[in-house]
């Protein structure tokens, strides 16, 4: 169900996003990632993921949860944090997945930024407070979320 993940790279209070060129979410920012490989751990995934879209080799990268996404279908991601001291190049700068652009903490959470994809301000600040990761649970209706609720990730 978990095929994917999602790497939110932060520099300061800056998060390197992509402002996608393709499906899903084409036009919104948001942080990078893609599909798990057979045989690959989201952690490795996420890794090889954030080099491909960024060049960035990470070198660790801290667990925060799943995003699971309820609608027609049930998707989800494995959600992970990933700190630079340095910035790597400057932005922005187009790539094959799209625009990357370093966004302030302030512009992304912004109530009047439709930029930036709906889910992403919901369970940032709680990613960011929070130090064990969780399940952030979102009910669609079509594109809009109808129910956003975090629970405590279960071990298995």
């Amino acid at each position: 169900m978990d095929r994917y993940t999602l790497c939110l790279i932060r520099h300061a209070d800056h998060f390197l996003l992509v402002n996608r060129q393709k499906r899903p979410a084409m036009g919104m920012w948001n942080g990078v990632g893609g599909k798990i490989e057979p045989c690959e751990t989201p952690e490795a995934a996420v890794i090889r993921e954030t080099f491909e879209e960024t060049g960035i080799t990470l070198t660790s990268v801290t667990p925060k949860g799943i995003v699971r996404l309820h609608g027609k279908e049930t998707s989800g991601m494995y959600l992970y944090l990933a700190d630079l001291e340095d910035r790597p190049f400057p932005t922005p700068v187009m790539t094959v997945e799209g625009i990357l652009d370093w966004k302030a903490l302030d512009w992304i959470l912004d109530d009047d930024n439709m930029g930036i994809i709906s889910n992403l301000r919901h369970y940032l600040p709680v990613v960011l407070s929070t130090e064990h990761p969780l399940l952030h649970d979102f009910h669609y209706d079509g594109h809009t979320i109808t129910a956003y609720e975090t629970h405590e990730l279960i071990e298995s």
